[in-house]
């Protein structure tokens, strides 16, 4: 079948890969389209992904194939999928705490040990399914999983309508934070971003966002002359967990959302200052992502405008370079293996 692995070079390149043989609580899934996530950009230039791993974990398709001991799903499924499978057994599992299972890595799709869905077709545990809601199609499916990353993020962050909130970054997750919070009724809000493009983007989504100038005084004036409650950072940017501390109001909250692989500095004395919580948000519950695509197929979230390419799968490399420029305007790129334009 038709996949895009990475290469030695570590760009994405088409291969011809094997399809792997089924087990029996497996099940086939053949892929309409699979978001680019901000985290592939980042795993693709890690080591922690091995040269000929085939990502994509953002994705909508068609049960094709299903194992014997797998029940309530037939071929001709339209589903999205939750990508790892919990094991169950480990000490976050016992707590209830499934989606920071220890062993995610092992079942996980797309992040180096299993095959992901930058391919024609994909294998996954019956149990990670989810049957598409009636009138959601393929490619608002493929946003089931960021959305569900956004709506944990506020969960963690405990917004409430009524709550003054700031979210650092217009990139995919930043927008999906920032709609998020909207559809839970928080409309004292700011998206802080500098790209300019990117501001615009979210001002045509009736959000207000500033950039970078003067921006203490900007947040403030925005939130009518308030420090926000609630700071939500998703820029991925080494200077911007330091940024939300500054920003936050004392005894508020900070939620980390931006991958960082390095370690970035913080003012301790400005948090106890403050007395201010910097928590952190990995991931999203099955609830969330029921959850998401639940707004999703209520027409809650703007969808169409969200999705700003469709790509053809060989054309992954071009697209992850769109997305890599600090001048894109794009939230969302979806690939597919079917022929289309961007």
């Amino acid at each position: 079948m038709r996949a895009v692995a990475i290469a030695e070079d570590r760009t994405l390149q088409p291969i011809e890969a094997a399809e792997h043989a089924l087990g029996s609580n497996e099940v086939r899934v053949d892929v309409a389209f699979c978001g680019i996530c901000g985290s592939d950009i980042h795993l693709r230039h890690s080591a922690a992904v091995p040269a000929g791993s085939v990502m994509g974990h953002e994705f909508s398709g068609t049960v094709a194939e299903v194992g014997e001991s797998v029940e309530g799903f037939r071929a001709g499924d339209r589903v999205a999928v939750y990508p790892f499978a919990p094991c169950g057994e480990c000490p976050n599992c016992r707590r209830g705490d499934q989606h920071v299972c220890t062993q995610a890595a092992v079942s996980g799709l797309g992040m180096g040990m299993n095959p992901g869905a930058y391919a024609e077709s994909v294998v996954a545990q019956g149990s990670m399914l989810l049957r598409l809601p009636d009138g959601l199609s393929f490619e608002h499916g493929a946003l089931i999983e960021p959305l569900a990353v956004a709506i944990h993020g506020v969960a963690i962050g405990e917004a409430q309508p009524g709550d003054a909130c700031a979210v650092i970054g217009a990139g995919p997750i930043g927008v999906m934070t920032a709609l998020a919070l909207r559809a839970r009724g928080i409309d004292r809000l700011v998206v802080v971003e500098r790209n300019e493009q990117r501001r615009e983007r979210m001002r045509s989504f009736g959000l207000q966002s500033i950039g970078l100038d003067d921006v203490h005084m900007g947040v403030v004036a925005a939130l009518d002359g308030e420090p926000p409650d609630i700071v939500f950072e998703c820029a991925g940017n080494p200077a911007a967990p330091a940024l939300a501390t500054e920003l936050v109001r004392s005894r508020g909250i900070v939620v980390l959302l931006g991958v960082l692989e390095e370690p970035v500095a913080i003012s301790q004395l400005v948090l106890m200052i403050k007395e201010a919580q910097m928590r952190a948000s990995f991931a999203y519950t099955r609830q969330d992502f029921e959850d998401a695509a639940g707004l999703l197929a209520q027409g809650r979230v703007p969808a169409n405008d969200l999705i700003t390419a469709t790509a053809a799968l060989e054309r992954a490399q071009e697209m992850f370079e769109r997305l890599e420029s600090p001048a894109t305007a794009d939230v969302k790129i979806l690939l597919t293996p079917s022929s289309v334009t961007a």
